[in-house]
């Protein structure tokens, strides 16, 4: 008996140790940037060009901007995971400016060169900064928000917000609190999470056609959280799914490729 009474305070004693990881460390384990110098300079096949978008009061975001060689059908907006820099993301724009596409991508606040700390509010101000910095220049209905990862809450958040063109959504997640609970492998409690990160409450309340694609075999955001979403899509949206696709191997399947340059060449109505 005490056999057994000492086993299960063990397994109470592991699960608490679980629950403080969690909760102490969130951040980290949702958050994983790479900082770089102040004055790296990056390195593409194309010309880009360098600029500064300010977010909130004092910070100011690191983005690479890169114009199509076509003429220029519109715009991009490219809102990344949670690891990484620019100078990985940046290399996204290729297969979007081959569709006469402009790109602009955005470093969030603590990711490579960009300033301040990131945070859930933080990075939805980020990403709101850049649209704001895009309309200032294209007709917002020539700008394409895409997510990929994390990134797709921030641009559900965006289309919950403004009128874009369309939304396009890769490797997308019902909500974040699910996405840790599945690689714990454990159930968590809901007062457990500070990071949400929502998506399915976002794209209930859409202002654009949205495009989901999910691979069945994701193995950091498990395809049944993608499928969740595809019943809260508003009409005009489209929930793709890419059989045997992974988590970061979704442009090496033709039927992604074609139903992307399907979706991106279409003209405007």
């Amino acid at each position: 008996m005490e056999l057994i009474l000492g086993f299960f305070l063990l397994i109470l004693l592991l699960y608490a140790v679980i629950l403080g990881v969690v909760y102490f460390l969130q951040g980290r384990l949702v958050f994983q940037p790479y900082k770089l110098e102040a004055g790296f300079r990056y390195s593409f096949s194309t010309p880009f060009e360098e600029h500064w978008i300010r977010a909130g009061e004092t910070d100011r975001l690191n983005a690479l901007f890169f114009r199509t060689g076509r003429p220029s059908r519109g715009v991009v907006l490219y809102l990344h995971g949670n690891r990484g820099d620019l100078s990985r993301w940046g290399k996204e724009h290729q297969s979007f400016t081959a569709m006469g596409l402009d790109f602009l991508a955005i470093d969030y606040r603590g990711f490579g060169k960009s300033s301040g700390r990131p945070s859930e509010q933080a990075l939805y101000e980020d990403a709101e900064a850049a649209y704001h910095w895009l309309k200032a220049r294209y007709p917002e209905n020539r700008i394409v928000v895409y997510g990929r990862s994390l990134g797709t809450a921030l641009a559900s958040w965006l289309g919950m917000r403004h009128h874009p063109r369309l939304l396009a959504l890769e490797t997308p997640y019902d909500n974040m609190p699910n996405v840790i609970r599945a690689q714990v492998g454990l159930p968590l409690p809901s007062a457990l999470f500070r990071l949400h990160f929502r998506n399915d409450v976002y794209l209930r309340q859409q202002n654009a056609p949205v495009f989901v694609f999910a691979g069945t075999h994701d193995q950091l955001v498990p395809f049944r959280l993608a499928l969740r979403l595809r019943p809260l899509l508003p009409s005009s949206g489209h929930f793709i799914v890419i059989r045997h696709g992974e988590h970061h191997n979704l442009a090496s399947f033709p039927e992604f490729r074609q139903h992307l340059n399907d979706i991106l060449t279409k003209p405007l109505s």
